[in-house]
């Protein structure tokens, strides 16, 4: 018996468009929970910073602080400036067969998880994040021990309604496949 093997084109005009897809913004309190995070990192490092400048023989203190300083508040700067850019641009959507993140100011990554390869899901949410009722789903896809997708600052509700039907369409998928 011989076995036909055929692989052919797909015009990638005809394929389907993004353009219908109703993507939407995470939660606005999740900029808030990433300004305190960058805040509080820094807030360290400066103390890092003057504890070694401290503790150092360096003879001119003044100018090691300065320097310092101003290489430290440029960085926090721009790292700042970067989260409140990046932020619209981190957006979810929800369809029938799958997930899809995106994110990314400079560089930009578009993830799209199907509910059928979907393994596991998890809810995360820090200290910070507890303050602000804000969690991150975390889904976790066959062949990984880290998470495939992270989607976060979701609302507590929001988050484990998400959860849940990404849950039971996995469920639907597998039970489809048996």
């Amino acid at each position: 018996m011989i076995n036909h093997f055929e692989n052919l084109s797909i015009d990638p005009n005809e394929l389907p468009g993004l353009e219908g897809i109703n993507f939407k913004l995470i939660d606005p309190n999740y900029l808030k929970v990433s300004l305190i995070s960058s805040v509080l990192f820094f807030v360290i490092l400066i103390g890092g910073a003057i504890a070694i400048i401290e503790f150092s023989d360096i003879e001119e203190k003044i100018n090691s602080y300065l320097i310092s300083m101003s290489v430290i508040i440029i960085l926090a700067a721009v790292n700042i400036t970067l989260t409140i850019l990046g932020f619209k641009k981190k957006q979810y959507a929800l369809r029938q067969r799958d997930i899809i993140y995106t994110k990314g100011l400079i560089w930009s990554v578009r993830t799209t998880v199907p509910f059928n390869r979907i393994q596991h899901a998890e809810l995360k949410q820090g200290p910070i994040e507890r303050l602000y009722k804000i969690n991150s789903l975390k889904l976790y896809t066959a062949g990984g021990q880290s998470s495939d997708l992270v989607i976060p600052g979701l609302p507590d509700k929001d988050a484990l309604s998400m959860k849940d039907f990404v849950l039971k369409k996995t469920e639907e998928d597998g039970t489809k496949q048996s």
